[in-house]
């Protein structure tokens, strides 16, 4: 096993990626999002929003793969993204739809993929062919876990002209403002190749830096309370030892020593 991983190909993302496909605008809406399973490309101005259709805000993790299917654990879930969506009182997305309707993006608005951390959904949405996920914002957990399986996330709208025009985007796009693990696993495709990269050598993390605390702080923090506690341990031995010496009343019942070693109360 891990010979097989040393020797597999492994390479880091092109520094421009095109994603060529339809968009699938999560509406709140059922009728139009009815209209784009069934082939229409929804128009969308990316310089007005307000006249736009009103996107999805709060789509949990059980809308996008309702827990009832979460004991799937390979490509089967790819034909269940989506089968919990709410608009309104209807659900509009059936099993298989999504993944027939040749997607390569997902748009949303705010919260996207709040709720449990179920790792199903970002893997559900790959495996129908989703690649690039957008909304107003992105839960954090679902976002770390759609960057682990390979899923790219954006909260910049601009990126809809550029996919309908089949322009190359260039990856920074989605790896600005990331800690330098995480921009290395979505320049590797995910977790699992970034740890193959890490075993071959390729990669390393980066070192652990823990700011030098001052005395003072030190002090504050650590010695204060062990003092305290050493403080209050030395009141209680010499109250202890006060009493012992000039007993006021007997704390308990003092012992009778049995002349075979044994004590009596």
């Amino acid at each position: 096993m891990i010979s097989s991983l040393l020797e597999r190909k492994i390479e880091k993302r092109p520094d421009k990626v095109r994603l060529q496909g339809r968009i699938f605008f999560l509406t709140e809406d059922p009728e139009l999002i009815k209209r784009q399973l069934a082939g229409e490309d929804l128009p969308w101005d990316t310089k007005s929003p307000a006249k736009n259709p009103k996107l999805r805000d709060d789509i949990s993790t059980d809308e996008i793969t309702p827990a009832h299917y979460c004991f799937y654990f390979d490509e089967t879930l790819g034909e269940i993204p989506y089968l919990g969506l709410k608009c309104g009182s209807v659900l509009p997305i059936g099993r298989g739809e999504v993944k027939k309707g040749g997607f390569v993006c997902a748009v949303s608005g705010k919260r996207r993929g709040k709720g449990s951390s179920r790792e199903q959904s970002p893997y559900a949405e790959m495996c129908a062919g989703i690649r690039l996920v957008i909304a107003e914002n992105i839960e954090r957990i679902y976002k770390q876990n759609c960057q682990n399986l390979g899923v790219l996330t954006s909260t910049n709208f601009s990126l809809i002209d550029e996919i309908r025009g089949e322009k190359e985007i260039p990856l920074n796009e989605f790896t600005a403002g990331e800690d330098e693990i995480t921009r290395q696993v979505i320049e590797y495709g995910g977790l699992f190749p970034f740890n193959v990269a890490r075993m071959q050598k390729k990669v390393f993390l980066p070192p652990i830096k823990t700011e030098k605390a001052s005395y003072d702080t030190g002090r504050k923090d650590f010695r204060a309370p062990y003092a305290q506690r050493q403080g209050r341990a030395q009141r209680a031995q010499r109250q202890a030892r006060r009493h012992r010496l000039c007993p006021r009343r007997p704390a308990f019942q003092p012992r009778i020593r049995h002349p075979h070693g044994r004590h009596f109360f």
